[in-house]
């Protein structure tokens, strides 16, 4: 019998059947060969465009991860930062301390005005209550990326380990004279799903096998797992990678537990600290001009607003329980410094997620050229079916000889 190939290169990537000695059959003189057969199908792809499309593969899946988490950043400000139509576009906390700021100038020029005292003190308890809320859900992210990469990590060992096993089956059935196509794609599997996690550098082996490693780490040999990944906390108690036998601490430049990482100590990390700076900047600039007033009762100038960050700002709990107590004074240059910081936090956001995202998109189109390149007949190796051809050429031509020394051998009637 002799090899074919399949080229229905629409549907999947070149494809060739592999060819086995088929069953022999028992005649009068004996065994008599049947040549060959096919035995399954086994793609015929270049590995240098599996290789790049994986390693593509993890860039993507970082840049997904970083998308993501930015954009559930962005929800967990949804109450200090709310888009609108409106000219100014925005009708979050810009609005709401706008009128914090307007009633505090009316105050001033009405002092009697209760019903006003008090709501200043509730639209400032109000302002205070958002930032508390978006802190804390900024923290609960971080919490979750950081059980995310625990997760990622356990996932990566699994596909390693899998690896490993197919490696075995595959070694074992090439040594065997045997083509473990079904194994290979399973492998080819896990070695896509390691990559979407981290990044990986997959070498073949000529018994068949694949050797992984990670950041200079081998993680796979053959049939056997050296090392494994594993988290540790750093100074922040944030979680981050390592070889877990050698001990090597590994900075990934792919997968989605690099995006995460990205993710939580640059867009998270920034948004945070401007979420501090800017409640920092409301308390001290408010506070500022609160405590230079004259009170409209008795006593020295008391801070309006307590606490430090956006964790812990509050309303000074004298004028919250007895808003006779606030002071009369004018808060309008607090708007004005405090509407600059505003305004960069939210670009800050705006511009790291529209950077991500445009990087994502690029990513994707790469990936899919690559994957169109390795679908196409270009993407077949070439060197890979030249064997395979001349294997199958001496397979047939010893089938042959052997046939025809049986013939011969056979008594003339």
């Amino acid at each position: 019998m002799i090899a074919f190939l399949d080229t229905n290169v629409k549907k999947r990537a070149r494809q060739q059947r592999v060819i086995r000695a088929a069953a022999p059959l028992l005649a009068r003189a004996g065994w008599d060969g049947r040549g060959v057969e096919a035995a399954l199908l086994a793609e015929a792809r270049d590995p240098l465009l599996d290789a790049q499309i994986r390693a593509e593969a993890s860039v993507a899946s970082s840049l997904a991860a970083q998308q993501t988490n930015l954009q559930n950043a962005g929800i967990c400000l949804d109450e200090l930062i709310r888009f609108s139509a409106a000219p100014n576009g925005l009708n979050g906390l810009d609005a709401d301390l706008s009128k914090l700021f307007s009633s505090f100038e009316t105050l001033s020029g009405d002092p009697a005005n209760v019903p006003l005292r008090r709501r200043i003190v509730r639209s400032a308890e109000d302002i205070a209550a958002k930032f508390n809320r978006a802190s804390s859900r900024l923290d609960g992210l971080k919490n979750d990326l950081n059980a995310s990469i625990q997760e990622d990590v356990v996932r990566a060992n699994q596909d390693l380990s899998d690896i490993a096993g197919l490696n075995r089956r595959i070694m074992e059935s090439q040594a065997w004279g045997g083509r473990a196509g079904t194994l290979a794609g399973q492998r080819g599997q896990h070695l896509k799903s390691l990559a979407g996690r981290v990044n990986i550098i997959a070498t073949r082996r000529a018994d068949g096998g694949v050797n992984v490693s990670i950041g200079g780490v081998a993680m796979v040999c053959g049939a056997k797992t050296p090392d494994s990944l594993a988290t540790y906390p750093d100074q922040n108690d944030n979680l981050r990678i390592q070889a877990q036998n050698a001990g090597t601490r590994l900075k990934p430049a792919g997968g989605s537990i690099a995006g995460k990482i990205t993710a939580r100590d640059g867009g998270l990390a920034g948004l945070q600290s401007g979420l501090n700076a800017l409640a920092s900047q409301l308390i001290t600039r408010v506070n500022s001009i609160y405590s230079s007033g004259c009170e409209s009762n008795s006593g020295a100038g008391r801070d309006f607003f307590t606490g430090t960050g956006a964790s812990d700002i509050g309303v000074n709990s004298t004028v919250a329980d007895d808003p006779s107590q606030l002071q009369a004074v004018g808060a309008a240059p607090a708007l004005e410094t405090f509407g600059q910081s505003y305004a960069r936090t939210v670009t800050n956001l705006g511009g790291a997620l529209l950077k991500v995202s445009d990087d994502l998109s690029s990513s994707r189109a790469v990936t899919q050229m690559l994957a169109n390149e390795r679908d196409s007949a270009r993407g077949v190796s070439l060197g890979a079916e030249w064997t395979d051809l001349q294997r199958y050429r001496q397979a047939c031509a010893a089938s042959a000889q052997v046939h025809a020394t049986l013939i011969e051998m056979l008594p003339v009637q």
